[in-house]
């Protein structure tokens, strides 16, 4: 029988540009591959105006690449049925509003994981969210879509289990689906403002900001 090793994860590194509060986490090894992480500081939010849209077909599943929805189902990226270019006439303008994947969020430091251990993520709180703060037409979002100033990251990961065939390193990333809001004065064709405002995505525990997961990994060669 194979031993079910838990990724225990409270606390999550900051990776990428736009963590707007700075944290120190110190990283404790229990056991083989159980690690868990001391918080020393919590709380930031990652903001919408420092993430880019990025090509849907750039995300391809591979040996070392899998993604996964916010219930925890495997997906291809590629075949997300996204929203294109849905359209509301208000006033003397046009709205146009389409989903767009944004680029990705590093949500958990690296972890070594042996071969042939079966790997299990840990629900754990969502210390980490996504921050509008660019925010334009709140009043006429709030009556077609909603509007959210910020949105918490979901960290519900236990639904993500598998068994790796080698010595590997696990990273996990998570990449915003949000809105792309194209507006057309009347008289015009072209855009005469763009910008991107969130998305929330519901969970059976709450609203969080829409997107999918990606679970990263490369062979330890050490």
């Amino acid at each position: 029988m194979k031993k079910a090793i838990p990724i225990i994860i409270t606390s999550i590194t900051c990776m990428l540009v736009g963590c707007s509060t700075q944290r120190q986490v110190s990283q404790k090894v229990a056991s083989s591959n159980e690690v868990v992480q001391e918080e020393e500081e919590s709380g930031y939010a990652y903001k919408l105006s420092e993430l880019h849209e990025i090509n849907q077909n750039d995300l391809v599943s591979s040996d070392t690449s899998q993604f996964y929805d916010m219930e925890g189902n495997p997906i291809n990226p590629g075949e997300l049925s996204l929203k294109l270019y849905e359209n509301y006439l208000i006033d003397d303008q046009q709205i146009s509003l389409s989903e767009v994947i944004c680029s990705p969020i590093q949500i958990t430091a690296n972890y070594k994981v042996l071969k042939d251990q079966y790997v299990e993520f840990a629900n754990i709180a969502s210390y980490s969210s996504v921050e509008n703060d660019n925010i334009q037409m709140k009043n006429i979002l709030q009556r077609i879509i909603g509007f959210n100033t910020i949105l918490p990251i979901s960290h519900n990961l236990s639904q993500i289990q598998f068994i790796p065939s080698s010595d590997i390193v696990i990273t996990i990333y998570f990449y915003p689906i949000c809105y792309k809001v194209e507006t057309f004065y009347y008289k015009y064709e072209n855009p005469s403002d763009t910008f991107y405002t969130l998305k929330g995505g519901h969970q059976v525990n709450g609203l969080f900001c829409d997107g999918i997961y990606e679970v990263r990994t490369v062979e330890d060669i050490q």
